[in-house]
């Protein structure tokens, strides 16, 4: 190439999405988009006028977190649900036989 020639242009990118992708990540795989429907149905229902006006659309939700492979999306929201319930059952299993046991062993 001579001098004076530039070099041509990079075709124009497609408009990137402005959602961070940690961020995108984290709503995929902690809460689907209906179940953010409904949670956004109940904070519309129960909050101050200025929650209303921040939180995010439902539509929107379901757009960035729109993906092909939903169902590892769907695996991991399962697993840690059964991973916090365990644990909860463990939890309360725990407390309820500490206190059976206090209460049935003699001073």
């Amino acid at each position: 190439m001579a001098s004076g020639e530039s070099y041509p242009s990079p075709p124009p990118s497609p408009k990137r999405s402005k959602v961070d992708p940690i961020l995108r990540n984290a709503l995929r795989y902690t809460i689907s988009a209906k179940e953010y429907q409904t949670l956004h149905e109940y904070i519309i229902t129960r909050s101050p006028a200025a929650v209303r006006k921040r939180i995010v659309a439902p539509a929107r939700v379901d757009a960035i977190t729109r993906a092909s492979d939903d169902y590892n999306a769907a695996a991991i929201r399962a697993s840690l649900r059964v991973f916090i319930a365990s644990q909860t059952g463990l939890e309360v299993w725990n407390w309820i036989t500490t206190r059976l046991l206090a209460r049935g062993s003699p001073p």
